[in-house]
């Protein structure tokens, strides 16, 4: 049964029409129709052609990934994570990481692993310096986050060693963040106008220049070499320094600039500075003036000049005060000319004082001095003379000082020399004794070699320096023994010197049977002979028979000079010699003794023979 809609009265279930008021009436469809309908309308996925299906399936991919790639892309470009990795390189001190991570500032060129590594090292001197850094990477962070304003490119000057900055996009959709090494301003004091400054060998030129403040440019952190040159009338001056430039960095290149007084022994020579000849010569006073130069020690000067004798040169001095002395000196190779004039003259010395002439100054072409001849007559008077030859001579060639004295030129310096000689008195013995002396010789040049001009006193003798000039002893000594003026003295000496020799000796050798000790006797024995041999044994022969002896008397009864200076010496003797079994015995004896003159005095030379005249008990 169905109703009116209008009017709501009963209606019969064919009629189209509502019999009370007239209104139609809707019929609607059975749902099941609707339904067909519908679906008829929205095809189902299995009536889609294969074609349609891939070209969905493909869509939905492409949006899939699309989504990813961003998501992966948002990762890849985040700020945070960009700090997060630098703050941990940082800790590792890993440059090469770092220099991947960095970015320069624009037009302050290319960042090296030097310059990372100067960071990475000042980082690490100054803990703080580090935590403020990453702080101050966070604030820059904060400071994105909070406006939409888009950053420039580069940030202006900052204390900040490294920045976070937005430089536009990456992928054309995200926003680009770098972390910036930023330049710091070099700045230099100095005292000079006009420099030329180069930075790592390169030539810059200033950025400004403000009275004695000149700023080079800007530079990332690294370590630099900076000069400074100054070109003044004849030589180029150069100030040097390294800096670790983190951060603004103020360095003085102070120039020490003066001129330099420079007094020299030598007139004429020629002044180099820095190795390089200057084409100055020292004046006539021996003095010059140079300059401007560096007063702080980092040039040097130096003085040549050739001489006839090689060339002569100073000390390449440093510069370290306005005031200098350069003393000019020879070479090595000449000063070995010296020392050969020294030779030369101590053994024409010792030949001479060995005979008693002066003529053997003269040999070997040498030159004989006023002074050196009248000092040979003060050593060989007609009553004392000196007598010997030289043992060692000592030179010290350092201190060796050159000099020219009216057109004349000397060397002077310190020599040690020692001798064996003894200053006798006509007729007393000769006893050679080692003496020492410490002088200051001058030699001047003349006719091509040294020649010894004179001699003084001097304080002392620097053994530090000291160099050896080897003498042949041996030889020196045998030509004073075989010398006619030393045979001649020792026929002068007296034979009551003999004589009391002879009793000394005699005393001794009682000394030494009874002590059993040889030495006490060694040194009266001439050591050259076999009778060192004979004393020895017999003492030891006395000593295992337990024999002792008494001198009771003795007489030299003659003293007979031989040619070869040496003395035949008779004797007497009287001994109370005591034995082992308690017995004793009075013996007396007739000797000849050999006695030499030698450079250390009498010697006894040989027992020539002994005879007993009496023997009896006691």
């Amino acid at each position: 049964m169905k109703f009116c809609t209008s009017c709501g009265q009963k209606m019969e279930n064919n009629s189209p029409f509502c019999k009370a008021c007239g209104a139609k009436m809707e019929t609607k469809k059975p749902g099941r129709t609707r339904t067909a309908s519908t679906a008829s309308a929205m095809p189902s996925l299995a009536s889609l052609s294969k074609r349609t299906k891939i070209l969905i399936g493909s869509a939905l991919l492409v949006l899939i990934l699309c989504v990813s790639l961003y998501k992966v892309g948002e990762a890849y470009t985040d700020k945070a994570k960009l700090m997060e990795n630098f703050e941990e390189q940082l800790e590792k001190g890993n440059a090469d990481e770092l220099l991947a991570l960095l970015s320069p500032k624009e037009d302050s060129g290319k960042i090296t692993k030097k310059n990372v590594e100067a960071l990475v090292g000042f980082l690490k001197e100054y803990p703080d310096a580090k935590e403020t850094l990453a702080a101050q990477l966070k604030d820059n962070a904060k400071a994105y986050d909070a406006t939409a304003v888009t950053a420039s490119a580069d940030t202006g000057e900052t204390q900040q060693l490294v920045t976070l900055e937005k430089r536009g996009k990456k992928f054309l959709i995200y926003d680009n963040y770098e972390l910036v090494l930023q330049p710091f301003p070099m700045t230099i004091y100095t005292n000079y106008d006009d420099l030329t400054f180069y930075v790592d060998g390169k030539k810059i030129k200033p950025a400004s220049v403000e009275g004695d403040m000149v700023t080079i440019g800007s530079y990332v952190p690294g370590d630099y070499d900076i000069k400074a040159v100054l070109k003044s009338d004849f030589v180029q001056l150069e100030k040097k320094a390294e800096i670790n430039h983190v951060g603004p960095t103020d360095t003085d290149l102070l120039f020490d600039i003066d001129y330099v007084s420079v007094n020299t022994n030598v007139a004429g020579s020629s002044v180099f500075v820095n190795g390089k000849d200057t084409g100055m010569k020292v004046d006539e006073e021996k003095y010059i003036e140079i300059g401007p130069v560096l007063t702080d020690g980092s040039m040097t000067v130096q003085l040549k000049k050739d001489m006839p004798f090689g060339k002569i040169e100073s000390e390449d001095a440093p510069i370290d005060s306005n005031q200098l002395t350069l003393g000019l000196t020879l070479a090595h190779k000449d000063k070995e000319k010296v020392k050969e004039g020294l030779k030369r003259h101590f053994l024409n010395l010792s030949k001479a004082l060995a005979n008693q002439d002066a003529k053997f100054f003269a040999e070997d072409s040498n030159d004989v001095s006023e002074f050196v001849t009248d000092s040979f007559g003060e050593m060989t008077g007609e009553d004392w003379k000196t007598i010997g030859y030289v043992s060692s001579i000592e030179v010290d060639t350092d201190a060796l000082y050159l000099e020219d004295i009216e057109g004349k030129w000397f060397a002077t310096l310190p020599v040690r020399t020692k001798w064996m000689e003894d200053s006798v008195y006509s007729g007393d013995p000769v006893s050679l004794s080692e003496q020492s002396s410490e002088d200051s010789y001058s030699l001047s040049f003349q006719n091509g070699k040294w020649s010894v001009e004179s001699w003084g006193y001097i304080w002392s003798f620097d053994d530090e320096h000291a160099e050896e000039i080897k003498v042949d002893t041996k030889a020196l000594k045998k030509q004073l023994e075989s010398s006619p003026a030393f045979t001649s003295i020792k026929a002068e000496q007296s034979t009551d010197e003999v004589e009391s020799f002879v009793e000394s000796y005699i005393s001794a050798s009682v000394e030494a049977i009874n002590h059993r000790d040889y030495s006490i006797v060694s040194g009266d024995i001439d050591s050259s002979s076999e009778y060192t041999t004979i004393v020895s044994d017999y003492i030891d022969y006395l000593d295992k028979k337990g024999i002792t002896e008494d001198l009771v008397n003795i007489d030299v009864e003659k003293v007979e000079p031989l040619d070869d200076g040496s003395y035949h010496v008779y004797t007497f003797e009287e001994y109370n010699i005591h034995y082992d079994d308690g017995t004793s015995k009075y013996k007396s004896f007739d000797g000849k003794y050999k006695v030499t003159s030698t450079s250390s005095g009498l010697k006894m030379y040989d027992l020539v023979s002994t005879e007993e005249v009496e023997s009896k008990d006691l």
